[in-house]
């Protein structure tokens, strides 16, 4: 239901002007307890939009669709799911299951976050010592001088490698 457009913004809407014609307001309502929408703010925002259609929102209805989304949202599956992704998490969830669920999801998409920023930092170092290498071996216009800063380069590069690797291998299992 949460549509984001391309603007001169670049802002997102929270309903698509076909959505203000053809969605009921339970729909819109359930839809944005699924979007894990501020109740309010969203009903503020698609009010306004929906206006603009000359559409106006019954707020019992959207109130009953945004609680039944809820129910469903706030699912602990789905609240390890959301974490899993990285999503932020608004707190509409009163159930402490989904809470526990969606942190335990959020620390998982932590450590593989930082698995791939460890494996993309050492294919980075990799790369530069292979080029190092290759200038200090092929380039015998180099001046001694920058001989060694490649070479200050090159172990500077090796000890970050050694703590990567090893900060690797301390991660937690996902």
């Amino acid at each position: 239901m949460f549509i984001c457009a391309f603007s001169a913004l670049h802002a997102c809407a929270p309903i698509s002007r076909e959505g203000c014609i053809n969605d009921s307001a339970y729909d819109i309502g359930h839809a944005a307890a699924m979007d894990n929408a501020d109740q309010a703010k969203r009903l503020r925002d698609v009010s306004k939009i929906c206006g603009k259609q000359g559409r106006e929102i019954d707020t019992a209805e959207y109130g009953a669709g945004f609680a039944a989304g809820t129910r469903t949202f706030c699912m602990p599956d789905n609240g390890y799911s959301w974490g899993l992704k990285g999503r932020s998490y608004n707190g509409i969830c009163a159930n402490p299951e989904f809470s526990a669920a969606y942190e335990e999801g959020q620390r998982i998409y932590r450590i593989e976050q930082r698995r791939i920023a460890i494996r993309n930092r050492l294919e980075e170092i990799r790369s530069r010592l292979a080029s190092i290498a290759r200038t200090l071996d092929e380039d015998t216009t180099l001046s001694e001088e920058r001989r060694r800063t490649l070479r200050r380069q090159e172990d500077e590069l090796l000890l970050e490698r050694r703590d990567l690797l090893a900060e690797q291998r301390s991660l937690p299992p996902a």
